[in-house]
């Protein structure tokens, strides 16, 4: 099989921003699955420095896609990656609101608060890479499936982390041990590489050009192809030679901070709207 004739997107777009190695190997596939899906709506609960919401905001908008595409974070921190600055939010805030007015928004609540924000059978693609205990992803995807429209899709990062190729590190992690509890459930499909991928499509009506890509999934050259497309991507971060991110130890964020954070984006909101 020609894999290279079968995936347009993949092949035509390439990334804007790259600013951490963890997810970045899916950019590849995120641009196929956005351009065959066209998404009304896309969400993604965890958006960290934006590599991968800004691949979603590429691709819809080359696609010609009427997205709308919301990047739901606090951008505080969590027990896995430590606590945030500013500086953090504000690098992405100002990336996407320069490079894709108009179809990215940043939300910048908790999870389950955000869900409110969005009707039954709204959302089109979710991307759920939040913290990775078994608890909190049970809870994400219970508390949005609700959400997802008769064409949606799931993604879920980091299926293949454990202790074995990760180290102790791992131990907390619970997205292959809940990914196994639904997978069975839906057709999906499941990547490796940069720690894995798993998705799932969980509308009643999908898009058939999604599930051409569950189809030809079977097709051990498909996870290839889309390995080593997204191992070109993670080299040329590499060879940018970036300094990884590093923050401090995350206890939860005590009131005051949440208070004054509160207070921060209030402001900010309202220096927007008298722009």
């Amino acid at each position: 099989m020609d894999m290279q004739s079968r995936f347009e997107w993949a092949e035509r777009l390439s990334p804007d921003l790259l600013k951490s190695p963890w997810w970045i190997g899916h950019i590849p596939f995120a641009y196929e699955v956005v351009g065959r899906l066209k998404p009304r709506v896309l969400v993604e609960l965890g958006t960290y420095s934006g590599s991968s919401f800004a691949a979603f905001c590429q691709a819809a908008v080359a696609s010609g896609a009427p997205a709308r595409c919301y990047g739901v974070d606090l951008w505080e921190g969590d027990v896995h990656m430590g606590a945030f600055d500013e500086t953090l939010y504000n690098d992405i805030h100002a990336y996407v609101g320069s490079k894709f007015p108009g179809v990215a928004t940043l939300v910048r609540k908790s999870f389950d608060d955000a869900a409110a924000d969005f009707p039954d059978g709204s959302i089109d693609l979710l991307h759920i890479d939040g913290t990775h205990t078994f608890e909190a992803v049970r809870n994400d995807f219970e508390t949005w499936l609700p959400k997802m429209s008769e064409r949606g899709v799931v993604l879920f990062h980091d299926v293949n982390v454990n202790e074995q190729n990760t180290g102790p590190s791992a131990a907390k992690f619970g997205v292959r041990k809940f990914f196994d509890t639904v997978r069975g459930r839906y057709p999906r499909i499941e990547f490796d590489h940069c720690w894995g991928l798993g998705v799932l499509v969980v509308g009643s009506q999908p898009a058939p050009e999604v599930m051409e890509l569950v189809a030809l999934s079977a097709d051990p050259a498909f996870r290839s192809y889309f390995e080593a497309k997204g191992g070109a991507v993670s080299k040329r971060f590499a060879d940018m030679n970036i300094a990884l991110p590093v923050h401090s130890t995350y206890r939860g964020a005590p009131i005051w901070r949440r208070a004054v954070n509160k207070a921060h984006r209030s402001l900010q909101r309202l220096r927007e709207m008298v722009r």
